[in-house]
């Protein structure tokens, strides 16, 4: 049985890219995974390709019952969109280290089990979307560990591809720029507004469209919008002070954190 995985399908790119998977076609069994289930439920009733809904938490035992699902059913892993994550805005005493120690499981460790456990079971032909971000491309102050481990997942999926190019398989870092979805609201950014200056903010389904887009083509960065790609032009030639002195100043950092 062919099937994709999707991840963070509850709401968000997760939600768009299993719906872009479900009107394309390719797979017979489409496997959601999130924790909100009415999210996950409300993204299925949005799909005419069958689903299978894991309402599981990746950083506890929701790894152990896909590795379970997937070691029973013996599937044809077409597509695997990892699309979770999380991170919190502020300085680093403002976040509990739990909540800091838990972006790094769910954004890495997790990645990398889900996607690991998945590998045996894809073949030739494969595609895997690990969602990264434009933070990967710079250290950001006051969402330092959010930003690190976008720079670990950009990094560890381009390295995976080469890794995989002889087994036919791609693996593509999806680097968003800002775009409008809820993860503003697990960040902290409606409670305390520590970014205040967005430079550009996309839509979701236009991230994906990009995504795939890329994917199809074999590339192993997908970065959507103009001013994205040219921001990530303009930090690799900059010093990695000024980038951050730029950014700082940018969000008044320099006067809310003294």
């Amino acid at each position: 049985m062919k099937i994709a995985i999707v991840t963070g399908a509850s709401s968000g790119m997760g939600r768009e890219f299993a719906l872009k998977l479900d009107k394309c076609g390719k797979t017979e069994e489409i496997w959601l995974i999130a924790l909100d289930r009415s999210g996950l439920e409300e993204t299925a009733a949005q799909m005419k390709t069958p689903t299978r809904l894991f309402a599981a938490d990746l950083t506890k035992d929701g790894i152990d019952e896909l590795r379970s699902s997937l070691e029973k059913e013996k599937p044809d892993v077409r597509w695997l969109v990892y699309a979770s994550g999380f991170g919190k805005f502020g300085r680093y005493d403002e976040i509990p280290v739990e909540q800091s120690t838990n972006t790094v499981r769910l954004n890495c460790e997790s990645l990398v089990a889900v996607t690991e456990y998945c590998l045996p079971y894809m073949g030739a032909g494969a595609k895997i979307a690990e969602f990264s971000s434009v933070a990967a491309f710079q250290p950001t102050p006051y969402q330092s560990v959010y930003a690190a481990t976008k720079a670990f997942i950009h990094s560890y999926a381009r390295a995976l591809n080469a890794e995989l190019r002889p087994r036919k398989i791609n693996v593509c870092a999806v680097c968003p720029f800002w775009t409008k979805t809820k993860f503003f609201d697990r960040a902290g950014q409606t409670e305390k507004h520590v970014v205040i200056k967005f430079a550009a903010m996309y839509d979701p389904r236009d991230v994906v469209d990009k995504a795939y887009k890329d994917l199809m083509r074999g590339k192993d960065v997908s970065i959507c919008g103009f001013i994205a790609r040219s921001q990530v032009r303009l930090v690799r030639l900059l010093p990695t002070k000024t980038v951050m002195n730029i950014w700082i100043k940018q969000q008044k950092f320099n006067r809310r954190y003294r």
